[in-house]
């Protein structure tokens, strides 16, 4: 069963057959669907109905005839007032399926023959808030027809929308495999004028625990130089961006944490176009079995995300429990992730300790990502990324973030996740 329709059916089994339950059991539901649902507005309402004083009993409904279509799904009881998950189709063909809210798609999927977007509508069903449309071949030969180059034709956006417009930040791909990013107005995209670099030409990400707070992902971006180089300073002139390609997040912590962010950061970035991929935080002093137990509990990979990553950093663990002991858990570790899930995974650690400890023939079959604060890249070895800095300055968060920088083009970097 694929991520989405997983996703339809737990929104399904929420919204259906739970009149009879317990106040107190709703909201231990609803709690967890906010992994699913956050930030969204739909979240927001569905909690404020369900502690207020009237709440809103629902019920299925198939084929109900509205003005323009037919809508099957969850409806406020004795009423055509969609709420819950429900499919609408117009007398045109368009296809809209999702969460609604006091007759209002909040967050969905329209299905059309020229595209597919998922993402946030206003009241009228139009495109309205962050969301990605895939554009079909359709559409392309229709564009192809008129005479515009595949440089000319966006095959996917992925970003801010107003009124079906691109308003905000957002990024265009094109049929050619290049790509343009910024702000957009009415449609169009800003041009930042004297910019000299090509967007996917350096690969920037991100990496978050619980320790960053207040993520904005609908506007995310890196601030760069004219020559597209991130720094950990933010330019004055904040004229220059770069895409976030890439966030890895912390999922759990030794054998007993596990990073509360997690789950719900997971979600927001494959939303927001953004790859994904985990880390866990390595204790020497805890049983490694317990530790691959709360990792694999609590994370999931599917191909297109980053391979897990093992943070081995604590050097006073190492100078306590021994070379011995760190290098027979790190491969342990490694090995059963790698069986496990099917991916190999990769290290990330300082310069240093993977000079000192991990120069080893056993580990030359891994790929490192280290940490090395400077601006020029680690050396003597071969990294596969490199993380820039831990006091980056980036639109959509206040505080400090570490930057990352993939070993590569954008074009490499796709091979990199197909392996």
């Amino acid at each position: 069963m694929t991520k989405g329709l997983k996703m339809k059916e737990k929104i399904r089994h929420w919204f259906n057959g739970h009149k009879k339950l317990s106040t107190h059991y709703i909201l231990i539901v609803v709690a967890f669907l906010a992994g699913l649902v956050l930030p969204s507005p739909f979240f927001r309402n569905s909690l404020q109905t369900i502690i207020g004083d009237n709440f809103e009993e629902l019920v299925d409904t198939a084929n109900m005839a509205l003005a323009d279509g037919l809508y099957s799904g969850s409806v406020v009881k004795n009423s055509k007032i969609r709420s819950g998950y429900g499919r609408y189709e117009t007398k045109s063909g368009s296809i809209y399926e999702g969460n609604w809210k006091d007759d209002r798609l909040v967050y969905g999927t329209r299905t059309t023959p020229s595209s597919v977007y998922t993402g946030h509508f206003d009241s009228d069903l139009n495109n309205d808030g962050f969301g990605i449309v895939n554009y079909s071949e359709e559409y392309i030969r229709g564009k192809q027809k008129q005479g515009l180059s595949d440089a000319e034709i966006t095959t996917t956006y992925i970003g801010n929308w107003k009124k079906n417009l691109k308003q905000g930040l957002g990024r265009s791909v094109k049929k050619d495999g290049s790509m343009e990013f910024g702000n957009y107005s009415e449609g169009f995209l800003q041009k930042m004028s004297g910019a000299n670099y090509r967007i996917g030409g350096s690969v920037y990400g991100i990496d978050l625990s619980h320790y960053q707070k207040d993520i904005d992902w609908n506007n995310l971006a890196l601030y760069s130089d004219k020559n597209g180089n991130v720094y950990s300073n933010t330019p004055k002139d904040n004229v220059y961006m770069q895409p976030i390609f890439f966030v890895y997040l912390k999922a759990t912590e030794g054998a007993t944490i596990i990073d509360e962010m997690y789950s719900v950061r997971a979600i927001e970035a494959e939303r927001h176009g953004i790859v994904k991929g985990a880390y866990h935080f390595l204790h020497l002093g805890s049983p490694i079995e317990d530790q691959l137990k709360i990792f694999f509990e609590t994370v999931s990979w599917a191909q297109g995300d980053l391979p897990p990553a093992l943070d081995v950093e604590v050097e006073n663990e190492i100078q306590k429990y021994g070379i011995d002991v760190l290098q027979s858990m790190t491969l342990e570790w490694l090995q059963k992730v790698e069986k496990k899930l099917g991916v190999r995974p990769v290290i990330y650690t300082r310069e240093s300790i993977r000079n000192k400890y991990f120069n080893d023939s056993r580990f030359k079959q891994y790929q490192f990502w280290i940490a090395r604060y400077s601006e020029s890249g680690p050396d003597n070895f071969d990294w596969q990324i490199w993380q820039k800095t831990e006091q980056g300055q980036i639109k959509g968060h206040k505080g400090n973030v570490d930057i990352n920088l993939f070993r590569g083009n954008y074009e490499s970097f796709k091979k990199y996740l197909e392996g």
